[in-house]
């Protein structure tokens, strides 16, 4: 049941409780580079796995060397041609055994002479199609679009070679999957704030306390954002041309976070450095899907003395077991905040007053407002904010762009 005083909710609050605004939300997001699976999902010719894109059920297959991507109905009677999450197969509709071939086409009609009066050839149908692109081992999709024309390399700029090198691994990550009772855009928010720590994740993130502003790097990527601990002011390009050249080693915590709805990062576990992705897939207003996989990160390791290289040999076979509790503790955290916001979210009517270290929400919020008008996205390239850079920090934040639909920002 909709609440009935959603229409006091601003733009960007609106598909939180609101179906319909949720609905067309999705309509708008299923246009725009989405992480639907991984090249390890499906390794083998005829491999498929099924996936969301913008509200709607697609599912990928392997065809030898290329993959293919396609709306999940059939076009005869709008069946879905896949009703599990992963399997190995020609495309064949379970309802009246229609079968396509690798571009959609109906190539195989039980009777199709008979039935229609034409041959499969002539009859023409077509699965409608997603466009498909990697980046190392990872799968995106769209919905084709005249808005949105920029490949997933342009979209992800200098953040490309960086996420291609992380995870360009060779077998498949740990996985984790949760149901959360939360908007997706309230559990995307939460990993854009670094305001939170102390109060939410007390045993962990925030045991040393709020985080010093001096430390803290925010990068604005076109559509995307990062978040630095620690560097310089183009610790993007030099991440990015180390990544080029196969010698980057991490030195602190780095994540990024992809627009719409994943973020990717590298954290240190144990001496050892895992990549992390995080997705959050929108299933209704109050409910989103969260997929996480993680792996030891591509990155050769620099032992900083003997002991610490020993250290991290004899830990290395336990990490695996206990990053996911650390993982999962960690999220369960974040969720709980976000349930909790779901459940007054129909009553939010104004902007959130946003410190320094929650600008990315800003950022976030200003390319959701350009997507939801049909505006073309910016392409990516980094530029370094400085932290006090808001809305009434002086001079500072007057040469700060503003947003086309701005979130009321107020340093603290």
């Amino acid at each position: 049941m909709i609440p009935t005083d959603v229409h006091k909710s601003p733009d960007w609050a609106r598909a939180l409780s609101d179906h319909a605004a949720f609905e067309q939300e999705q309509t708008r997001l299923e246009t725009i580079w989405t992480l639907l699976g991984l090249t390890t999902d499906i390794p083998n010719d005829g491999d498929w796995f099924r996936a969301k894109l913008g509200g709607r059920s697609v599912f990928v297959q392997r065809f030898g060397d290329s993959l293919r991507g396609f709306e999940n109905v059939c076009a005869h009677r709008f069946y879905p041609l896949r009703t599990e999450d992963k399997g190995s197969g020609p495309i064949r509709c379970g309802f009246h055994h229609w079968q396509y071939n690798k571009d959609g086409l109906a190539v195989g009609i039980p009777k199709c002479q008979e039935m229609f009066g034409v041959t499969p050839r002539e009859l023409g149908a077509r699965l409608t199609p997603v466009e498909i692109a990697t980046c190392g081992i990872l799968i995106f999709g769209r919905f084709a679009s005249a808005e949105h024309g920029e490949t997933l390399q342009e979209s992800f700029g200098e953040a490309f070679p960086i996420l291609e090198t992380m995870w360009s691994l060779k077998r498949a990550p740990y996985f984790i999957k949760t149901d959360i009772a939360a908007n997706w855009k309230l559990l995307f928010h939460i990993t854009l704030d670094d305001y939170h720590i102390v109060a939410v994740h007390p045993d962990t993130f925030g045991k040393h306390g709020y985080l010093p502003l001096d430390a803290v790097r925010y990068f604005r990527l076109g559509q995307h954002s990062a978040y630095f601990y620690g560097g310089d002011d183009d610790e993007v390009e030099k991440m990015k041309d180390e990544c080029r050249q196969g010698r980057y080693h991490p030195e602190n915590y780095r994540i990024f976070q992809f627009f719409p709805n994943l973020l990717a990062l590298h954290i240190e576990a144990a001496g050892t450095w895992y990549a992390l992705i995080q997705q959050y897939v929108p299933i209704a207003p109050g409910r989103t899907l969260s997929r996480s996989w993680f792996s030891p990160a591509p990155f050769p390791p620099r032992d900083r003395t003997w002991l610490h290289a020993l250290f991290r040999r004899i830990a290395a076979p336990f990490v695996p077991f206990v990053f996911p509790f650390y993982a999962r503790k960690i999220f369960s955290e974040d969720n709980g905040v976000c349930e909790q916001i779901q459940t007054v979210a129909h009553q939010i009517e104004g902007f959130p007053i946003l410190g320094r270290h929650e600008q990315r929400i800003a950022w976030f919020e200003e390319v959701y407002a350009e997507v939801m008008a049909g505006a073309r996205p910016e392409r990516s390239k980094s530029v370094r904010v400085p932290i006090a850079g808001l809305v009434g920090d002086g001079e500072a934040g007057a040469r700060q762009e503003q947003p086309a639909n701005p979130i009321r920002q107020q340093a603290v």
